[in-house]
């Protein structure tokens, strides 16, 4: 599997998860679902250094949010939420760290999954 397919199956999963995990629920959810949607969409054909700076960008718009106290804070951190997952599965996957918090053991269990190692963990 080559990292662009691997990226791929990460941002198609989490957009999937995303639609299965809000399906039904109120329009209060929208800027949630909406967010974490377009936070995967961020992420497609980026490399890991271009990833990092997304993430990094995320950031500071959610940051920007929170201390503006704008009506869709939520967008804004459910979309750096998502970069950041794809961030921490790519740092599985590849086996490097790109932030210093991670791979988590998630991340490392979602890079198994799709790579097909599951089974030898």
């Amino acid at each position: 599997m080559t990292y662009e397919e691997f990226l791929e199956q990460i941002i198609e999963t989490g957009i999937e998860g995303v639609n299965k995990e809000y399906e039904g629920t109120s329009s209060k959810q929208d800027d949630k679902r909406d967010g974490s949607i377009a936070g995967f969409e961020a992420c497609r054909n980026k490399k890991p250094a271009e990833l990092i700076s997304e993430y990094a960008k995320a950031m500071k718009l959610q940051q920007e949010a929170f201390i503006l106290r704008v009506d869709n804070y939520w967008w804004f951190r459910c979309y750096s939420a998502q970069v950041e997952w794809v961030l921490n599965v790519v740092s599985a996957g590849t086996r490097t760290s790109l932030l210093s918090h991670l791979p988590t053991a998630k991340g490392t269990l979602a890079a198994a999954k799709i790579l097909g190692v599951e089974s030898k963990l």
